[in-house]
């Protein structure tokens, strides 16, 4: 067992007494499990620092669903038709309406020639040419004939703003757009008209109310008479989307109070080009995401959308910039910077102020590349390439705007870490280091998972020592902006994640004096580890979500010294001795409240908790958020969402009473400070 220091002063306590046996499950109250005790020990009078407002962020990357498909409103894929064709000349996700049978055999095309051109500068060796779908309408047996896109998901009651870009060089005729049961017998949910389509390039408005909720209706493009006409930049939207951003992702997001949002990448960052996201949504290229399975990713959500969504949800923006990745320059990171926070005067400026944005964004923080020591992006170099590199790119940046803070690519590698220190130390604000974690690290043994926050804990502390040889003098933290795990859905949505989570945070705030910022890796989607999982109809969130959204619900300003005596596990890999109970507290930013917040890693037995705070006076009541399972074995899915859940309630406290944690479990305790209590 962990015993108290000896220094350790009690300048006055409170026993508090949370007895919270509905928690717990029968057969626990019942005594079939054994109950393990701990004694707590927190000392409000003695304040251990601050704890930075942007300690909880979140991360957000171009990645398998994250943004296109996860994040963005947009219903259409592939709605600039830059997929490959198939042997019809239809692009991916695209189909012939009704079908191949009886439609008179109205030929399409993917045409390279004619398409509604991108704006600005391109490099068309990363993006590939822009093309249309062409349509030759002919006469035929059916009076509805052009193209679809099924599985497009509709609410009753919901209307949805689309549009159409239309060139008709000889067409004669109508355009109609609708929303349809996806059946062979064609029942419309909605339908518009587009007249008078002809000439060159025009967009085309329309709205569609749908009648019914419907997970798999399709969209229809139907056209009615005779010439050649040229599809492009389809756009689907409902109404109820936040600037572009899906209504029950959004809600979900703005719950997590992110102290800041890290985009573009990740990965992507370093074969990201910022000017491919500039301009009107419909002018802006579809480029090639050679970081995950060289996907075409449309550029619907860029700068502009970003910056919006981070102040919708009221957090701070930090821009990941491409460090000599695919032909990314200093001078492109430079013009980013005044893009975003020169005057509209200034040339990048007023590209900004042009798409309706004449104030500057302020994004005060920016990170020079993403895991540059890695041989899977784009621009790896080793630490003293790097480190020169990252002082050009600073030096650029800065003399657009002075007062950017700047994050540098550390690694899990302190030889790494000591040259981009030694050589860059005096530019950077920031560290930024990742850390995952799976199967194989594990090794069949749980134990380690629930042991290795406290590796990482020794691992800060180094780089902390790290920080003060080679950059003395420099206040400079560390940023963990991306952190996950790798197992498969039915142990990534599980309690245990929860577990690992809920550790690694507490270990975030008792680091609070070099951790200042971190990220789970990482929003939407993107693989498992995505802490919201959003399909085309509906969403879940993991278990490590919630506990991102308590502990940012909770996040304090000053941590407080804490003490725990407890009972202990060995694991194979991670050491011996390792606390069963991880217990951080801290004060309120009024001043008013202490927050406590526990992990019980425990699988099989409860704790009783006495807990004792020193040199304050708590209230009667105590507000209590728990994050358990619901059974064993049980996770998270789109079938089962609540099955690890929060749990709140409020109890009287007093006496001489315990708190009580139910096994495997987070519980977050909230207490009210008396007034002139000392």
């Amino acid at each position: 067992m962990r015993r108290f220091n000896t220094q350790y002063v009690q300048i006055r306590y409170t026993v508090v007494t949370l007895f919270l046996l509905f928690l717990i499950p029968a057969a626990i109250r019942a005594g079939d499990l054994p109950t393990a005790h701990a004694t707590v020990r927190i000392d409000a009078a003695r304040p251990q620092g601050p704890i930075s407002p942007l300690l909880y962020g979140q991360f957000l990357e171009h990645m398998f669903g994250c943004v296109k498909g996860g994040l963005h409103a947009e219903l259409l894929r592939d709605r600039s038709f830059e997929d490959a064709p198939n042997a019809i000349g239809l692009p991916r996700y695209w189909e012939r309406y009704p079908d191949s049978r009886n439609d008179g055999g109205t030929p399409f095309a993917r045409d390279e020639t004619v398409s509604y051109s991108p704006d600005g500068p391109t490099d068309r060796t990363k993006t590939g040419p822009d093309h249309s779908l062409r349509v030759d309408v002919r006469a035929g047996p059916e009076d509805r004939h052009g193209v679809y896109q099924p599985s497009v998901p509709v609410r009753e009651g919901v209307t949805y703003h689309g549009h159409l870009w239309l060139r008709a060089d000889d067409f004669h005729g109508t355009v109609l757009v609708a929303l349809e049961v996806d059946a062979d017998a064609a029942t419309p949910y909605a339908e518009a008209v587009v007249a008078d389509v002809r000439g060159d390039w025009k967009r085309y408005d329309f709205t569609l109310k749908a009648s019914r909720t419907d997970p798999l209706a399709r969209f229809v493009i139907v056209f009615r008479g005779r010439g050649r006409v040229w599809v492009d930049q389809a756009s689907l939207m409902p109404g109820d989307a936040v600037d572009g951003v899906r209504r029950d992702v959004y809600e979900r997001v703005q719950a997590l109070h992110p102290g800041f949002l890290r985009w573009p990448g990740g990965n992507v960052a370093q074969d990201y080009h910022w000017l491919w996201g500039v301009g009107p949504r419909d002018r802006r290229v579809t480029w090639i995401n050679t970081a995950w399975a060289r996907e075409p990713e449309p550029s619907d959500f860029a700068t502009d959308e970003y910056v919006q969504f981070c102040r919708n949800v009221k957090a701070e923006p930090t821009i990941c910039v491409n460090v000599e990745g695919a032909g990314a320059t200093a001078e492109e990171a430079a013009h980013w910077v005044e893009y975003c926070n020169g005057t509209a005067s200034s040339r990048f400026g007023a590209m900004r102020a042009a798409g309706g944005h004449p104030e500057p964004f302020g994004v005060r923080w920016w990170e020079i590349g993403n895991e540059v020591f890695g041989d899977w992006v784009r621009g790896h170099s080793d630490a003293a390439t790097y480190a020169r590199n990252a002082n050009r790119y600073i030096e650029a940046m800065r003399k657009v705007d002075p007062i950017i803070k700047v994050i540098a690519c550390g690694d899990n590698n302190q030889d790494w870490n000591r040259t981009v220190l030694r050589e860059a130390g005096k530019n950077i604000d920031a560290l930024a280091i990742h850390h995952y974690y799976g199967g194989r690290e594990m090794a069949g043994d749980v134990n380690n998972l629930m042991a290795r926050p406290l590796f990482y804990e020794r691992f800060y502390r180094d780089v902390a020592r790290l920080i003060r040889e080679e950059a003395p003098g420099r206040p400079i933290t560390l940023a963990i902006n991306e952190w996950g795990l790798s197992f498969p859905p039915s142990k990534m949505y599980s309690i245990d994640q929860a577990l690992y989570a809920a550790r690694l945070m507490n270990v975030f705030e008792r680091a609070a004096d070099v951790v200042t910022m971190s990220a789970v890796s990482d929003l939407v989607n993107g693989w498992p580890g995505g802490i919201i999982q959003a399909g085309r109809t509906g969403l879940f969130v993991s278990p490590s979500y919630l506990v991102n959204q308590l502990y940012a619900d909770h996040l304090g300003a000053e941590r407080l010294a804490v003490a725990v005596e407890g009972p202990v596990f060995d694991s194979s890999r991670e050491g011996k001795a390792i606390p069963v109970l991880d217990v951080v507290a801290s004060r309120s930013r009024d001043g008013q409240r202490v927050f406590v917040k526990a992990v019980n890693t425990d699988h099989t037995r409860p704790l009783a908790a006495v807990l004792r705070l020193d040199g304050v006076k708590v209230g009667s009541r105590a507000e209590l958020a728990t994050i358990a399972a619901t059974a064993p074995g049980a996770f998270n899915s789109f079938a089962t969402p609540d099955a690890v859940a929060i749990r709140y309630s409020t109890i009287e406290i007093g006496g001489k009473e315990t708190v009580v944690i139910p096994p495997a479990s987070v519980m977050v305790i909230s207490l009210d400070l008396q007034t002139g209590a000392e």
